[in-house]
């Protein structure tokens, strides 16, 4: 970067002196040769002009380079992205297993490298078990990889290498629209559409599917069917433009039923609580724990108040494992875990 700025300046510097120097240079040069009537004062004029004109004109297009050179970087990136192997994976296929889910997750010593930086590795040799129904919190700071974890178990990624399992069906062996029914994840920030609460709800599954019990069924575990059915319009009523019409804490629970009413085996929790204040957090904490009676949740949190009661906490660093343990025993331990809880106080 250091480099890269002396360079700049320093065309800049030739770009704005080259004018006046060649100017400079034409000067001297033209009133000797006419104090020695070697050229007349009418081409002194001439030359001196189209100096000026010429030197402008080149001073421009050093200025250039730079652009130039930024161009032929962004036409390699264009074309590294064109060239780019699509993922082997056709989400409206009909190929794969469809097998039933009990919730058994393994990662088997996965490494990891996004295709946009392949050198730098994001998960190292990672391997770890949930049970069927186990809730398991991922920790750790910030690049640590734990969104990447998500990210293979939904396959919006393959693994460099290692393996991704579920029920002992490598992940891509799964037919991609069933994985995502049977595999669900809830944003920190949740995405809603300007209809109804119902309409909302339903979108987890096909409009065919969506019935008024699943919906119901779906807001209780959700633990946000009292607030629904306390407003004039009920289910019908209008959320607005991104649920403008809802609070943090009411899209949050609006989200978690859309993603339970499709009775998913495995819960992706991303910081759902993260950007919500005391009370709203409490409320979704509430819907989250009825949420993940039935499945295997896996939360990631940087709120570690929140994830306490998990069965096992995973701490993660530099996408490997430093620690994993339950709260009590981790807190015991006094390592990176015990520094994260203590800095939060």
């Amino acid at each position: 970067m250091k480099r890269q700025s002396c360079i700049s300046s320093f065309v800049f510097a030739c770009q704005f002196s080259f004018t006046y120097i060649l100017i400079a240079i034409t000067l001297h040069f033209g009133k000797v040769m006419m104090l020695s009537n070697e050229i007349t004062p009418f081409d002194y004029l001439r030359v001196v002009l189209l100096t000026q004109f010429g030197a402008n004109f080149i001073s421009q297009l050093i200025a250039s380079v730079t652009d130039l050179t930024k161009a032929r970087v962004a036409a390699e990136n264009i074309l590294n992205v064109i060239n780019e192997s699509a993922v082997d994976m056709n989400n409206l296929s009909d190929e794969g297993l469809r097998p039933k889910i009990n919730g058994r997750l393994m990662l088997k010593n996965v490494e990891f490298r996004y295709p946009s930086r392949p050198i730098l590795p994001v998960l190292k040799n990672l391997t770890f078990k949930v049970r069927p129904g186990e809730s398991v919190a991922i920790v750790g700071p910030s690049g640590s990889g734990k969104s990447s974890v998500f990210a293979l178990l939904q396959r919006m990624y393959t693994p460099t290498s290692g393996e991704v399992l579920i029920d002992n069906y490598n992940v891509k062996s799964i037919n991609p629209a069933y994985l995502r029914r049977v595999v669900v994840s809830v944003g920190q920030e949740p995405t809603l559409f300007s209809f109804t609460l119902r309409e909302n709800i339903g979108y987890g599954l096909p409009e065919d599917e969506a019935t008024e019990e699943k919906i119901i069924k779906a807001a209780k575990i959700a633990n946000i069917h009292d607030f629904i059915v306390s407003l004039p319009q009920g289910y019908d009523t209008e959320v607005g433009e991104f649920g403008a019409q809802l609070s943090g804490g009411q899209k949050q629970r609006i989200a978690i039923a859309r993603a339970m009413i499709r009775e998913p085996r495995i819960l992706l929790l991303d910081e759902a609580t993260a950007a919500l204040d005391t009370a709203s957090e409490k409320a979704v904490q509430v819907a989250l724990e009825l949420a993940s009676k039935n499945c295997t949740s896996i939360h990631i949190a940087h709120r570690l108040s929140s994830i306490r009661t998990v069965d096992k906490i995973i701490v993660l660093v530099d996408g490997e494992i430093a620690e994993q343990g339950t709260h009590q025993e981790l807190m015991e331990e006094k390592g990176l875990y015990y520094e994260m809880n203590q800095s939060e106080i």
